[in-house]
């Protein structure tokens, strides 16, 4: 066996992989590339946002599942934005507790092999020491100027409120200090300390000190379908992890892989329609929820038509930043995590002199009177995070995962489907166009961009109803898709993703 670590920037990678080497394992591993993660490219994530993380354990047949999502705060209520169709991106009523930090505390005192001190050792002498500005740092933090550089949590990105240049070297001694905080009075102090505080202060007190004393991330069962004879595993709700599961045993039952792209679409088209109606915080009643049942997957299918694209109308409900990264190491312990700021670089809303910035999960929320995922008091949000692991004959065989927001599961469908197929490598599969369904709900038309794609095909699709637009380039936004595999010599093997130039994996000898 041998170790192994993919993430979104080369930092986080090379970084990450320094613990294998104090005597960390794969989830030490993950939370510290996590932690780097965080520091190199805010605009992905951070302590101020959420985390999910699958962990799966040589010797037991399925992973355990951690939510470090956050719920909204107890002095939330709809009534505060009754002027408004959708909560604003920067509004404090889109912050809803941060999760990352107690995921990190539950996974490390679970799982780990060294103290969590160590890991922020390394991330608070990054934090001291600096490190390059990214074209992809350097864009978002342009694109919120205004917004960010007013603010004291915003001090080491800019001066004069202009954003420092691609590859300038900058410090964040500000959340050094906060990870300081942390390595001396422990993680919880994150939830019930002068940081605790802060964040209450900075929304409004819309989220109470009591809001954030009380969290806790879970241990939660994963869903789980058998798709061409492996056995796939995602988030539950309120993710929509269950879309790519679903998507793929669509395109199984459908049985047609002569055609293979119309199928796939058209799979996750009639699943995602209904994903808005289906896919919110059950708060403990899991077992009411149907995305994952087999009769309600048998009746979707149904719908299918091979010879057209379809408008699937269910009925209307009723009364991104992101990072994501796996590790294997050499005991055969594996973890699919990730980890969000949601849109762009979050709330834009600073944590006084602390260094970070929150999150805007609660985005996921809607405004629509009585639906179970409208915005109310201590509650999750319908979470486009969506982790996969993926096993065959019990024994862990890859794990993969995406960033993208509501693309995930649709990326990764079309992405995992050709290997387990056997008709691709994951080196081969990383180099392919892939395409992207902005508006999926119900009685909606098939409206596809794809990167690229020949002209039979265009006009195949296009004869079935389904509108193309082609972008005649690698699109950043799909993606990265960070995958670890098995190969035939039994040897995990990391796959980075070509569109994105940080992104880099480790794998030892």
């Amino acid at each position: 066996m041998n170790n192994v670590i993919v993430s979104p920037h080369y930092l986080s990678t090379e970084l990450g992989s320094t613990i294998f080497n104090k005597g960390g394992n794969a989830v030490d591993a993950a939370i510290l590339t996590n932690l780097i993660q965080g520091i190199v490219a805010p605009e992905t994530c951070g302590i101020g946002g959420d985390l999910f993380a699958l962990v799966w354990v040589p010797g037991k047949n399925k992973p355990e599942f951690l939510d470090a999502s956050g719920y909204s705060g107890s002095n939330v209520h709809q009534g505060l934005l009754s002027n408004y169709e959708s909560i604003p991106l920067n509004h404090p009523l889109s912050v809803t507790v941060p999760g990352a930090v107690a995921g990190w505390r539950e996974l490390s005192n679970k799982y780990g092999n060294i103290p969590i001190e160590d890991i922020l050792d390394i991330g608070i002498n990054l934090c001291h020491e600096g490190f390059r500005i990214s074209k992809e740092l350097f864009i978002s933090l342009n694109i919120h100027s205004e917004e960010l550089s007013g603010q004291k949590s915003g001090y080491s990105f800019y001066r004069d409120s202009q954003p420092y240049s691609i590859d300038t070297l900058i410090r964040r001694p500000q959340l050094g200090k906060t990870l300081e905080l942390l390595k001396e009075n422990g993680l919880e102090y994150f939830y019930n300390g002068e940081i605790a505080k802060e964040i209450s202060n900075s929304v409004n007190e819309f989220l109470t000190k009591e809001d954030l004393s009380n969290y806790k991330a879970t241990w939660r069962e994963p869903l789980h379908q058998k798709i061409y004879g492996y056995d796939g595993w995602t988030s539950p709700p309120s993710t929509q992890g269950y879309l790519t599961l679903s998507t793929l045993k669509g395109f199984e039952m459908i049985n047609n892989k002569e055609e293979y792209l119309h199928p796939l679409i058209e799979s996750y088209r009639i699943f995602a329609s209904d994903r808005d109606n289906i896919t919110f915080d059950y708060q403990g009643n899991d077992q009411n929820f149907l995305g994952n049942d087999g009769e309600y997957i048998s009746d979707k299918v149904s719908l299918f038509d091979k010879n057209a694209a379809g408008k699937y109308i269910f009925p209307k409900p009723h009364g991104g930043g992101t990072a994501y990264m796996n590790a294997v190491d050499e005991n055969g312990l594996g973890i699919s995590l990730i980890q969000s700021n949601f849109y762009g670089i979050g709330s834009r809303i600073g944590v006084g002199n602390f260094g970070f910035f929150l999150h805007n999960r609660g985005c996921g929320f809607n405004l629509i009177k009585g639906h179970p995922n409208c915005l109310g008091p201590n509650k999750k949000p319908l979470h486009t995070l969506s982790p996969t692991i993926w096993s065959k004959d019990g024994s862990l065989d890859f794990i993969t995962g995406t960033r993208g927001g509501r693309h995930q599961p649709q990326l990764l469908a079309q992405t995992i489907l050709p290997y387990i197929l056997g008709e691709s490598s994951f080196e081969e599969i990383m180099e392919k166009p892939r395409w992207t369904i902005e508006y999926f709900g119900s009685n909606t038309s098939s409206n596809i961009k794809f990167e690229f794609l020949n002209e039979p095909e265009i006009s195949f699709l296009e004869d079935k109803g389904h509108k193309i637009t082609i972008e005649n380039k690698l699109m950043g936004g799909y993606g990265p898709i960070s995958t670890i595999y098995k190969n035939s010599d039994e040897k995990f093997v990391g796959v980075p993703d070509i569109r994105v130039g940080t992104e880099k994996a480790f794998n030892s000898s």
